[in-house]
This record gives structure tokens, C-alpha cells and sequence, in this order.
């Protein structure tokens, strides 16, 4: 399959409310801002429709509900996981796991997550020198990409009953238990600029605060790394 995010995509009209498409591998996976995500055979690679779409701002709290669930899952197995913002599970600073979110109006309200997570193989990408890729089977025992999918639905079901809810409600203090360098002097890289400070916390709206120089500042964009000098090794 090219992509699990194309595939319901294509199909918005004839599928129905909460379709789950999964794959064993992807040849044209993508991540957030249009990179690739490479899906190398062995990994976990699904996506979840929903129609009407959430509210917009709930956007990046479900995509943060679905980290926390994985990290969740991994711990239950001694896994010393953590979510990074905004998207991410990492594990001894490597990236298992990232969540994408796309939502639309046309030709109806739609909102598509997908899921990948490295299960029992790491893709080695050339260019990444922050964060490289790592595999679940790495730190503990991989589950199959059937039961990870059902565990991940439970989880999600459970934790999020009311779609009028927000998705991270009852849950924030549990996330900033397990933000990846919390209290940690980080760099958030976004588009034009770069900004420094200390992992605080996570907002309800999911949005980051850190602890700046001039007090706390909030940001609801852009990609954390730890130095300055590695913004441009981010890929």
C-alpha cells in the first residue's frame, strides 16, 4: 500500500465513521509538514477515520491522546517511554512512534489520524542525526500489529467516550508525567525562527509552555529539539 492516509483519503464518500485502514508496510508514508515516513515491512502502519470531524482545535489533543495511549501500552511492559511534542513516542531517544492529523470539509467533514509505529524493525535514514529511528522490539517484546490496533481502539474508546469532549481531559497531568525533557532546556524550531526554554508543561489545548527568559510562553507549533545547532539536523 502507498500510504494508509491516501487510502481513506481517496475513499471519504464510501467508507463510513470510524473505518480503520492497516497496513504491514507503506511506500509513500508521510509525516507532518510533508516528510517521509519510511514503512519498512514489520512496522505498524493505520488509519483512523472519523466523520463529522472533531472541532478543529481538538486536533492536536487527540493526536496527544493517541501518544500518551502508546506510551501507556509500552510502560505496562517495564518500557521506559515518553511522548514528545507534539506527535511522537520516543524511547531511549530514539522515535518508535508518530501520529499525523488531517482534516477537511470536502466532499463532507472529515478527520483522519494516522498511526505509525516501528514494531520490530528500525528504519535507517541517512540524513536523521537527531532523534534516529528505533523499534519497539528493541526494548521489549513487540505486540502484533493486530492486537496493538485493538489495544489502541479500546484505549482510545475508553478514553475518549464523548467526541464533544476534549480528548486530553483527565489526562494532562499523566502526560506531563511522562513529557519527553520535561524540566530540560530544549529549542523549539518552527518555520521563520527559533525559540529556547524549558519544558514545562502541556496545556489542555495541547499546546506547549514553556519557561522562557521573560516567563512563560505557549506555542501551538514547531518542532522540539535539544541545542540550537541541531535544528538544521532535524529531518
Amino acid at each position: 500500500m502507498s500510504s494508509t492516509q491516501k487510502w481513506i483519503r481517496n475513499r471519504i464518500e464510501s467508507i463510513s465513521d470510524r473505518s480503520v485502514v492497516i497496513t504491514g508496510s507503506q511506500t509513500s508514508g508521510r509525516g507532518r509538514s510533508g516528510r517521509e515516513w519510511v514503512s519498512p515491512t514489520g512496522g505498524f502502519y493505520s488509519s483512523f477515520l472519523l466523520k463529522p470531524s472533531p472541532a478543529s482545535n481538538y486536533a492536536p489533543c487527540l493526536s496527544l491522546l493517541v501518544a500518551v495511549i502508546l506510551t501507556r501500552i509500552m510502560r505496562q511492559q517495564g518500557i521506559m517511554a515518553f511522548v514528545k511534542w507534539p506527535n511522537d513516542v520516543i524511547v531511549n531517544e530514539k522515535k518508535v512512534a508518530g501520529i499525523i492529523a488531517e482534516a477537511g470539509s470536502f466532499p463532507e467533514s472529515w478527520f483522519v489520524l494516522g498511526v505509525g509505529v516501528n514494531l520490530k524493525g528500525s528504519p535507517f535514514i541517512s540524513e536523521r542525526k537527531f532523534l534516529p529511528a528505533g523499534a519497539w522490539s528493541e526494548f521489549g517484546k513487540a505486540p502484533t500489529p493486530e492486537d496493538l490496533l485493538q489495544n489502541l481502539l479500546n484505549e482510545l474508546d475508553s478514553c475518549w467516550k464523548n467526541r464533544e469532549d476534549n480528548p486530553l481531559e483527565g489526562i494532562t497531568s499523566e502526560l506531563d508525567s511522562i513529557l519527553w525533557r520535561k524540566g530540560q532546556t530544549v529549542t523549539l524550531a518552527g518555520v521563520n525562527d527559533s525559540f529556547q526554554g524549558v519544558v514545562s508543561r502541556i496545556e489542555a489545548d495541547g499546546s506547549l509552555v514553556l519557561l522562557t527568559d521573560s516567563g512563560e510562553s505557549q506555542y501551538v507549533s514547531g518542532e522540539l529539539v535539544t541545542v540550537p545547532e541541531e535544528r538544521d539536523l532535524y529531518v
